[in-house]
């Protein structure tokens, strides 16, 4: 039995964890201000020189694939968006508020590699389902496990123990999580995403992409992170503690709506934005 009675108790009681990272709730406020314009949101980055970099290449790989080359904080904004800016700034914060974790528990390279890969996965399968709007896709992909992170904070000794008996009984994670916790990894990061204000439709889609059916707000949205988790646990890149393939939902396939042949095509797309977004970020490919 946990001695948290919730998932929400959890999140809760990290108070470091809870708040959103700084630059981002600075960026997020701005943003939402109709009276701000793009050189605001430039400055704000510009004080930190990690985000302005990593913002800067990220921009300039193949994850966006633009002709010209983006020299400075404004074109960037300019040339995404304010909204995709913002949401590239949390993607680049987030590990900030994890650092430290026992690499016996966790390998936080592998980590980050497996969430970047299911973000631009799930990107990848909007653009073939010609969505309009990317972004919620690709943070939404980008943060479906982190609720793990906040669990192995929080809980390392529980949580080292759930690990060894997936690994030692091939059991699946979350079910194990549900069992001795009485709630899973997805709840504890729809959890997270509400703490941390971000919109009601990615909480729904962090906290139901193992079981898409549950959603409400936007179901194609969870449906969609859903697959890319599938496709890159299939594809081997990075590692989020599990080794299992998770089981494809009928129902986020059917939701998802195209034939299988539109796959290869998203898997190259994916393989090539991994390897860009990952060197933007300064994490190594693992191996």
């Amino acid at each position: 039995m946990s001695r948290y009675s919730s998932a929400d108790s959890l999140v809760r009681s990290a108070d470091k964890i809870a708040t959103p990272p700084k630059v981002y709730h600075r960026v997020n406020e701005i943003v939402s201000d109709p009276n701000s314009t793009t050189s605001d949101i430039a400055h704000v980055i510009s004080g930190d020189a990690g985000i302005s970099l990593r913002l800067l290449r990220i921009v300039n790989s193949a994850f966006f694939g633009y002709t010209q080359k983006v020299e400075s904080l404004d074109q960037a904004v300019m040339a995404v968006g304010t909204a995709q800016v913002r949401d590239l700034v949390l993607a680049t914060t987030v590990a900030e508020k994890f650092e430290g974790l026992p690499p016996d528990l966790i390998n936080m390279d592998r980590f980050w590699a497996h969430s970047l890969a299911c973000g631009v996965t799930a990107r990848s399968l909007a653009v073939a389902r010609k969505e309009m709007v990317l972004e919620p896709f690709f943070l939404a992909g980008m943060m479906h496990d982190v609720g793990r992170l906040v669990m192995f904070t929080k809980m390392p000794n529980e949580c080292r123990e759930v690990v060894s008996r997936c690994l030692k009984n091939n059991e699946v994670m979350q079910v194990v999580e549900r069992e001795v916790f009485g709630f899973d990894h997805s709840d504890v990061g729809g959890c997270l995403l509400n703490a941390w204000g971000l919109p009601p439709q990615l909480e729904e889609a962090v906290a139901s992409h193992h079981l898409p059916q549950k959603a409400v707000r936007n179901p194609m949205l969870s449906s969609v992170v859903h697959i890319a988790d599938v496709v890159v646990h299939a594809l081997k890149l990075g590692n989020s503690g599990v080794n299992m393939i998770p089981k494809l939902s009928s129902f986020a396939w059917s939701k998802f709506g195209l034939a299988s042949h539109v796959l290869p095509a998203v898997v190259e797309q994916t393989e090539l934005q991994y390897h860009a977004i990952l060197k933007a970020m300064d994490i190594s490919a693992p191996r």
